[in-house]
């Protein structure tokens, strides 16, 4: 008896893969341009009420010390906008030597932190603390416009990011499910792919040493990983899709072989030269967002 050959992924063109590289940006543009000036103001209004309330607390920032940022996070949140440039949470747990970014540090903790923070404050906007002096109330409202400007962009931007992500996940688990795929739950990690049945889908696991977005289980017993990616540059392209999706289909191959095909869905801005990359030396198969039919279909023709 012959066995039947699985199903191969598609493979796309150069000008297939431009045509949707284009429509991908159209849709990014459009999306930007709906509802960014609403997200920036809520995010602009509600930093500046808690740097004004940082400014009040540390009397223009003359007394600024770590009791005050270890009993309350949004002071803390807002005095790492106070540098020039800001400073990540990630980033001042790694100059502390602590857990500090986020929640109430330790008293020794926001100390350090209050210290590095004075160190790295930004002179052209708080000009009467390097001239030792009162800060007149033009000079502080304009550093409380400032730096509230500046913390809106990050969590516009930040947000943007997560709200994407979450959408476009949410969209591809939504298209398998109305294919009739079950939605498997309590898998956190896939060490064997018999461990999700076949004809079944699971989120966010840990498949061999790397976290796979959606773990679609073939029928024909395979495994298509696909992560979601969303770039909003043509370089930011590289890391999401050569470096990230493309690292973890090298080691997803070294893992399980051709037992797993790595996908990756895509939504946003994407070089031509990147995709192909993905494509030709990664061994990614290519998927849009905006267009999820030919995911659908190889998952259909797997079922066969």
């Amino acid at each position: 008896m012959n066995r039947r050959r699985p199903v191969e992924p598609p493979r796309w063109s150069s000008e297939e893969l431009d045509l949707e590289r284009q429509r991908a940006l159209d849709a990014f543009v459009l999306e930007r341009g709906a509802d960014s000036g609403r997200h920036y103001r809520e995010a602009y209004e509600r930093g500046a009420r808690v740097v004004r309330r940082l400014l009040a607390a540390t009397a223009d920032l003359t007394e600024f010390h770590g009791e005050i940022l270890a009993g309350d996070p949004d002071l803390l949140a807002a005095a790492r906008q106070l540098a020039g440039p800001p400073i990540s949470a990630d980033d001042l747990d790694t100059l502390v030597g602590g857990r500090v970014g986020r929640g109430r540090p330790a008293p020794d903790i926001a100390h350090r932190a209050a210290e590095v923070l004075r160190s790295a404050w930004d002179p052209i906007r708080f000009p009467w603390l390097t001239e030792r002096r009162q800060a007149s109330e033009a000079e502080r409202e304009i550093a409380i416009r400032w730096t509230a400007g500046v913390w809106a962009v990050e969590q516009v931007r930040t947000q943007r990011r997560t709200d994407a992500s979450r959408r476009q996940e949410a969209r591809v688990a939504e298209a398998l499910e109305q294919r009739g795929l079950t939605k498997a739950s309590g898998a956190r990690a896939l060490g064997d792919l018999e461990d999700l049945a076949r004809g079944s889908f699971t989120r966010k696991v840990l498949l061999g040493g790397n976290e796979c977005d959606i773990a679609v289980r073939l029928n024909d017993g395979r495994l298509l990983a696909i992560e979601c990616k969303v770039s909003n540059s043509a370089l930011n392209s590289v890391k999401r899709l050569v470096r990230e999706t493309g690292g973890k289909a090298g080691a997803w191959n070294r893992d399980f072989g051709a037992r797993v095909a790595t996908a990756a869905v895509l939504a946003g801005v994407f070089k031509l030269g990147n995709l192909l990359d993905a494509q030709d030396n990664h061994h990614v198969v290519i998927y849009w967002e905006h267009n999820l039919d030919p995911l659908i279909d190889f998952v259909r023709a797997a079922a066969r």
